[in-house]
């Protein structure tokens, strides 16, 4: 078992490899959601981080519960996961918010749905270093590489990276945005890109304990604006408290070189301007003067859902996150894995989401 891919570049400015949007310290974790396919392997999921936190000692999710506010109809649909899993939520509408979010000043007309456990955020890295771990700890290699070509040989299959050449007798391909890099099975998906602008506001210390006790946050309305997710007050590891926000964005084509400038910036400054003032709008009062912002991707797939398919006989692939792939990645990978193997599908998992664009 081998394990390849690229590092976290030591200075995103000048790196000229690929990226990864797994270089952050947090990202919603939730079980609720519109969609029951991705509620499922949510469930499904959690409980696996759980497990790999206590082989490798990474803590890799911090359980701060989970708040969905939206249209009273959008919130019927996200409580249907919650009934299907027993997950113990609490409906409310707005004058039930109000009372248990005083810090937050929500849309008018929103009902929200608490998800108190398993459930807040997860952070990434810790996650992709727990499964290096995991993966040593099974006997597998890791190896800190970029992988140039993927093709067929005589041995089954040929790598070429900055490491050196590597042969396997198959592969999954898990390149995240970057499917067009080099020559791989990949590069022909159709794939699209939507660029984010992640907004880190710094917190004062009276900020930071005011607002200490806040879940993570998923906010919908009725026409679209000002819809967002907010992360609550973590520690970043230059020590600073922050609060992020984030906004979706629409998708569109993107090759390596253009992604990797969008690395290599601060993201858009126009977006970063109107989240900012949409977070001190969402909580009343914020010290929001210094602010860093940072890029970030989402890569869409026709279905809405990853591709876990073969592209060869000997080379499968997951791509695509659909932006909820952190809170169901175990899952996810354990799809990929299995099809690797020539495991059946499982049964309670639609197939046809999954399948590779023609």
């Amino acid at each position: 078992m081998l394990l390849v891919g690229q590092g976290e570049p030591t200075d995103r400015r000048t790196h000229d490899g690929v990226f990864a949007s797994h270089h952050d310290d947090t990202r919603i974790t939730r079980i609720v959601d519109p969609d029951p396919l991705r509620a499922l392997l949510a469930h499904r999921s959690i409980e696996t981080f759980r497990r790999l936190e206590g082989v490798t000692g990474e803590r890799i999710v911090a359980e701060v519960g989970h708040l969905w506010v939206g249209p009273p109809s959008n919130v019927d649909e996200v409580a249907i996961a919650d009934a299907r899993f027993a997950l113990g939520c609490t409906r409310m509408d707005p004058t039930a918010l109000r009372g248990a979010f005083p810090a937050l000043r929500l849309p008018a007309g929103v009902d929200g749905l608490h998800q108190p456990d398993r459930a807040g955020h997860l952070d990434p890295r810790a996650y992709v270093r727990a499964e290096g771990q995991a993966c040593t700890s099974a006997g597998g290699t890791t190896v800190d590489a970029l992988v140039d070509t993927v093709c067929p040989a005589d041995r089954g299959v040929e790598l070429t990276t900055s490491a050196g050449t590597f042969h396997a007798d198959r592969v999954v391909l898990a390149t995240g945005p970057f499917s067009a890099h080099g020559d791989t099975p990949a590069a022909g998906l159709e794939l699209t890109v939507g660029t984010h602008t992640m907004v880190h506001v710094r917190l004062s210390p009276a900020d930071a304990g005011r607002l200490a006790d806040l879940p993570s946050l998923i906010v919908k309305t009725s026409d679209g604006e000002g819809e967002c997710f907010v992360l609550p007050p973590t520690t970043r590891p230059d020590g600073h408290r922050v609060m992020k926000i984030g906004v979706s964005h629409q998708a569109r084509p993107l090759g390596p070189d253009d992604l990797k400038a969008w690395f290599r910036s601060d993201g858009d400054p126009d977006a970063a301007v109107t989240q900012r003032h949409l977070l001190e709008t969402l909580v009343p009062g914020l010290d929001a003067t210094v602010v860093d912002t940072v890029p970030c991707v989402t890569t869409y797939t026709p279905s809405g859902h990853p591709v876990i398919d073969d592209l060869t006989d000997r080379v499968g692939v997951l791509i695509g996150g659909n932006g909820y792939a952190a809170k169901c990645a175990p899952a996810l990978g354990e799809l990929a894995a299995g099809r690797l193997l020539g495991e059946s599908w499982p049964g309670d998992v639609d197939r046809e989401p999954f399948v590779a664009p023609l």
